[in-house]
């Protein structure tokens, strides 16, 4: 039978859970608004009870653990929506900065100036040989220019910002990594002690992952340390992790491995490596996902041709836009003829080989080869009289060596020869050692745009395009015909009509259409990724609410529950009180 000491401690025991389970109350409220935080609640079972003759008594009652109201499932669905949100966040606020950089509204953009360059081209051919028209068409050529590299400069600007930010975050998943391994292991001590949680260090590791999913697409597996021993049953509130990315391993029960950073193969982005291996493509989620991607697709890739919609490269497409306006208007350009011949002159276009076709050995790389065709040079004495017009016949394959003997041998009677600045490589030069001066009346081979010979660009791409420093130095240069001849506009006219010519996408579109349809890709790809994120900031709106109703604190509820253990502490305190009387009345009983 039990005995009246018993009593005492079911009494005390009653005292020590209702105190305990106020003081798990008072904690949810004091964190009701802490981040992370999740809903303790005491799990209270009685205690064992005692054997007698007539039947077993109680003897009071224990908080056998302290549980966390988490819901696994709940969280892994809650990372999952963050790690896309995040990477559509960044998605969304870098496609805008690429939008001002091509912002047409304000009258002063690239199509602007592309419609001001060919409307000077077709002043011209009204007065081609007006000097203020010849101004204006250098003007707006050098306008031209520097609306596309001022674009070029800004995405170069984004690009070394977006790697930067590669190395920030790199940085970032580090330090979470390692601070992660380290609650590993405090989860790890804690949880091999019996009837132990970790309940605070695994909310505190909850929220690191939850920082790390909104970077990158990491992969977070569990493995256990149960209560009591290293090898028991699987419980989730008392377990390490293993985590990955890029299938690399990047956390490790108790240890963390750091990712570095290199430079990657086209030298101007940033990779992300992880022992030793480049996992930087396999990452495709999260704000660093997110981020190199916009870093790819805002450096060249070395392809002239535009990536898919969804994948689409500025800096590609800005090139390629450039390179077309270089070759299009140097190939009409270089065949015709100022106001002035010339004595001599020299290519901006080194050949790197005179025995190797021509379209083998441009150093610049501008992506014009030459085809059968025909130079045509027109030979003027001091006088400026028109003296003959030879024409040199040019193979798609052929050498420079090829092309310079046949210009040799048909104009060296008039002392004017052709040669490279080097011993078999170097720039073309077209020299008068006579009297005789030169201009040229026609290049089907496109030739002299290829060697950049009387052309009116040069450069490659987005880059290094400009206008001739010849013709920036010397007006009469602009060749706005095919001859010396006052009012010739044969050539004026072909490059103002160049505007409406198919020239871009396999000659399907012209260059202004090319470049507003990039400029409507960039604003429908940018429309595209706001409607998704509008979408996925609804998605996580409502399940950080269904989180915070399943796993946040209930001031309700716990005000419920303050008065709830208050009364118990009450009625366990006059249930002690009782006993007291009686073990009083007991002891005078025996005096």
């Amino acid at each position: 039978m039990p005995s009246i000491f018993n009593a005492l401690n079911i009494g005390a025991s009653g005292l020590n859970v209702a105190q305990n389970a106020i003081n798990i109350t008072g904690n949810n409220i004091s964190n009701a608004n802490t981040p992370g935080y999740t809903n303790e609640s005491p799990t209270i079972t009685e205690n064992y009870p005692i054997n007698t003759p007539t039947g077993q008594y109680g003897l009071g009652v224990n908080i056998q653990t302290i549980t966390s109201s988490r819901n696994q499932l709940l969280d892994n669905t809650l990372n999952q929506q963050l790690n896309s949100q995040a990477y559509y966040q960044t998605l969304n606020d870098n496609l805008s900065q690429i939008q001002n950089i091509f912002n047409e509204t304000n009258g002063s953009g690239l199509d602007t100036a592309l419609n001001n360059f060919f409307s000077s081209w077709q002043s011209l051919s009204s007065n081609p040989d007006l000097a203020t028209a010849r101004q204006q068409v250098i003007q707006n050529g050098q306008t031209l220019v520097q609306a596309i590299q001022s674009s070029y400069g800004s995405l170069q600007q984004l690009n070394t910002s977006l790697n930067s930010q590669v190395v920030s975050s790199v940085n970032q998943i580090n330090t979470i990594t390692q601070n992660i391994a380290s609650i590993n292991n405090e989860i790890k001590l804690a949880a091999l002690s019996p009837n132990q949680s970790a309940n605070t260090l695994i909310d505190q590791r909850n929220q690191l992952v939850q920082q790390l999913q909104k970077i990158a697409n990491v992969t977070v597996l569990n493995n256990t340390y149960s209560p009591g021993s290293q090898n028991q049953s699987i419980s989730d509130n008392q377990s390490e992790m293993t985590i990955l990315l890029g299938g690399a391993t990047i956390v490790s029960g108790i240890n963390s491995t750091n990712l570095t950073t290199q430079t990657i193969s086209n030298g101007q982005n940033v990779g992300v490596v992880a022992s030793g291996q480049i996992i930087t493509n396999k990452i495709t989620g999260g704000s660093l996902g997110a981020v190199i991607q916009l870093a790819n697709q805002t450096s060249p890739s070395g392809s002239n041709t535009p990536t898919t919609q969804g994948t689409l490269n500025y800096m590609d497409t800005l090139n390629t836009l450039a390179n077309s306006i270089i070759n299009q208007v140097n190939i009409i350009h270089s065949g015709g003829s100022g106001l002035s011949a010339y004595t001599q002159t020299q290519g901006t276009y080194a050949i790197t080989s005179s025995t190797n076709p021509i379209s083998q050995s441009e150093q610049a790389g501008v992506n014009l080869p030459i085809k059968d065709g025909t130079l045509s040079v027109n030979i003027y004495d001091s006088n400026n009289n028109l003296v003959n017009t030879v024409s040199i016949p040019i193979g798609a394959s052929d050498a420079f060596d090829d092309i310079s003997i046949r210009f040799n041998n048909a104009l060296g009677q008039y002392g004017i020869s052709m040669n490279l600045s080097g011993i078999a490589q170097g720039n073309v030069q077209i020299i008068s050692n006579s009297n005789y001066k030169f201009s040229f009346a026609g290049d089907t081979s496109n030739f002299l745009a290829a060697a950049g010979i009387n052309t009116f660009f040069t450069g490659t791409n987005a880059s290094n395009i400009a206008v001739n420093s010849v013709i920036v130095n010397d007006q009469s240069k602009i060749a706005a015909g095919k001859s010396l001849s006052p009012g010739d506009n044969t050539n004026a006219l072909a490059i103002a009509n160049l505007q409406n010519q198919n020239v871009m996408d396999a000659n399907t579109q012209t260059i202004n259409q090319y470049y507003e349809a990039f400029v409507g890709q960039i604003g429908s790809l940018a429309k595209s990724n706001q409607n998704i994120l509008n979408s996925q900031n609804s998605m996580v709106g409502q399940t950080q609410s269904m989180v915070q109703s399943q796993e946040g604190v209930s001031l309700d509820q716990e005000a419920a529950n303050l008065i709830k253990y208050q009364m118990a502490y009450q009625a366990s305190a006059q249930f002690i009180a009782i006993v007291n009387q009686m073990t009083q009345s007991l002891i005078n009983m025996v005096q």
